[in-house]
This record gives structure tokens, C-alpha cells and sequence, in this order.
């Protein structure tokens, strides 16, 4: 722990069975929201490596920003945390790539986009962090929820 106080696994898994269900399930929730927001924030660093200062612009469509069309939800049963990129249809073409795009009448070029990767490479460089982390994030969430108590 980073204040100084030192606790084992024993008293954990005692404080943890002290809660009732809805605290163990938001325990559950807290630690995995947690890791998810490393990883939400990671891909919009390398989205930002990408695409610059676009990431706040607006689209014309709906007004969203790049950036927060990186969603993050965990489920009910608190058992995962889904991060994804599909919260703006534009970020599938920056990770994806596009094949050369013609007009169908005369053909003109419209261009190509070159896969970046940027999900892939952020899920690559905090996968071992997150899974790391991850008894630590629940640790510290039993310690918070039961000090409410």
C-alpha cells in the first residue's frame, strides 16, 4: 500500500467476507473499473500519438469528440470490463485502415488510411499492468468500502 499502513492477505479476505453482498459486488465493480480507466487511457494517449489535437474536435454528424468514443463498461454482475473503441464510428477506420476508395462514375482516388493500431498497441503496453494491479485495486477497495462502515 502507498500510506504506509501494511495489511496481509488474511486480514483482507477477513474484511472481505465481512461486507454483505452489494459492498463485495461493488468491491468487485471499483477494482475492475479501475483497471479499465488505465486501459481507456492508455488508448487515448496512443490515439493522440495518431491523430494530434483532432482528438477534440468535433464530428459533424453528432458533435462527439474522438476521444470519447473510447467507451468503458462494466457489467452488472461486476464479472468484466469491456473497453472499446466503438462509441464513435470514425476510430474504426484509424485502427483498422481502409482500402483505396474510388468514386464508382469515374473512378477518381479518394485515398487510403493506413492501419495505426492505436487499441491494439495501448491493450499490448498495459495488459501485464493491469493484470498486475489488479489484486492491489481490490485490496485497496475493501479497505475503503470497510472504513465507511
Amino acid at each position: 500500500m502507498n500510506n504506509g499502513v501494511t495489511v496481509d492477505a488474511s486480514q483482507v479476505l477477513r474484511m472481505f467476507s465481512e461486507l454483505n453482498s452489494r459492498q463485495q459486488k461493488n468491491v468487485y465493480k471499483n477494482a475492475l473499473r479501475k483497471a479499465g480507466r488505465i486501459l481507456q487511457k492508455e488508448t487515448k494517449t496512443q490515439l493522440r500519438s495518431v491523430v494530434g489535437k483532432t482528438i477534440n474536435h468535433k464530428n459533424r454528424w453528432d458533435g462527439k469528440t474522438l476521444g470519447s468514443g473510447i467507451k468503458l463498461k462494466v457489467d452488472k454482475k461486476a464479472t468484466e470490463a469491456k473497453v472499446h473503441i466503438m462509441g464513435d464510428f470514425r476510430l474504426k477506420f484509424f485502427e483498422l485502415g481502409t482500402t483505396t476508395r474510388r468514386l464508382r462514375k469515374n473512378g477518381a482516388n479518394r485515398g487510403r488510411m493506413n492501419a495505426s493500431h492505436f487499441f491494439r498497441t495501448a491493450k499490448d503496453n498495459k495488459e501485464r499492468a493491469i493484470f498486475d494491479n489488479i489484486n492491489q485495486m481490490v485490496e485497496e477497495s475493501i479497505t475503503r468500502i470497510s472504513k465507511r462502515r
